[in-house]
C-alpha cells in the first residue's frame, strides 16, 4: 500500500510492489521509492469547524446596523438602546469564543505520543504513548463531512474512555492514518 494514497503499488508487469515494506526495517528507502511523509503534526482546530459561529458573527453588523436605521419603527429608544448592545456584546463573545478555540486548542503527534493542549492562563494537557493506543475513532457530523473537518479520539488499552481527542481537525481521516502508520512501526 502506498503510505500517500492508500492504494497498492505495481510495477510495470501489473505485479504487486512489496519494496516498500523493507524500507519499513531499513534506514533508508529504496531508490525508486518516494521519499517518507513526515511523522510530526503540529495543528490547531480548523476554521471552518466554527462555521457557524463565523456565520451569525459575520451576520450580526448587519443586524445593529438595521436596528440603527429602522429599530426607532419597532421598539422604543431604551428597548432598541438594549438591543444594540446586546448585539455588540454577542459579537464581540463571538470573535473572543472563536479565537481562543483557534489558538489556544493545540494537537501534536510526534514519533511517540499523541498531545492534546488547551488554555492559555490555565493548561490542560492529555497525552497518551502511541504504542498504547488501542483506538482511533473519527467523528464527523454531516457539516463536518462537507467542509473536511472533524473529531480524532484516542483510547488506549489502559482506559475504558477517550483519552485525547483532536476537536475539529482539517482531513480527520488523514490523521487517523498517520497513527496507524506509526503504530505499525
Amino acid at each position: 500500500m502506498d503510505a500517500g494514497t492508500g492504494r497498492r503499488r505495481h510495477n510495470n508487469n501489473g505485479m504487486k510492489d512489496y519494496k516498500h515494506l523493507a524500507y519499513r526495517e531499513n534506514s533508508e528507502p529504496p531508490a525508486d521509492s518516494p521519499a517518507p511523509a513526515s511523522t510530526d503534526y503540529h495543528e490547531h482546530p480548523a476554521w471552518r469547524n466554527q462555521w457557524w459561529q463565523i456565520g451569525v458573527m459575520c451576520l450580526l453588523p448587519v443586524v445593529f446596523v438595521a436596528a440603527l436605521f429602522w429599530g426607532e419603527r419597532y421598539f422604543s429608544a431604551p428597548n432598541l438602546r438594549v438591543a444594540l448592545v446586546v448585539t455588540a456584546a454577542v459579537f464581540v463573545y463571538l470573535i473572543a469564543v472563536i479565537g481562543y478555540r483557534r489558538y489556544s486548542w493545540r494537537f501534536l503527534i510526534d514519533g511517540e505520543t499523541i498531545e492534546s493542549r488547551q488554555g492559555i492562563i490555565a493548561r490542560k494537557v492529555r497525552s497518551v504513548r502511541i504504542r498504547d493506543l488501542r483506538n482511533i475513532n473519527v467523528n464527523q457530523t454531516l457539516m463536518q463531512r462537507i467542509l473536511h473537518v472533524g473529531n480524532v479520539e484516542f483510547s488506549s488499552s489502559a482506559g475504558s474512555d477517550v483519552e485525547v481527542a483532536f476537536i475539529g481537525v482539517s482531513h480527520p481521516m488523514r490523521v487517523k492514518a498517520l497513527v496507524q502508520r506509526l503504530q505499525d512501526r
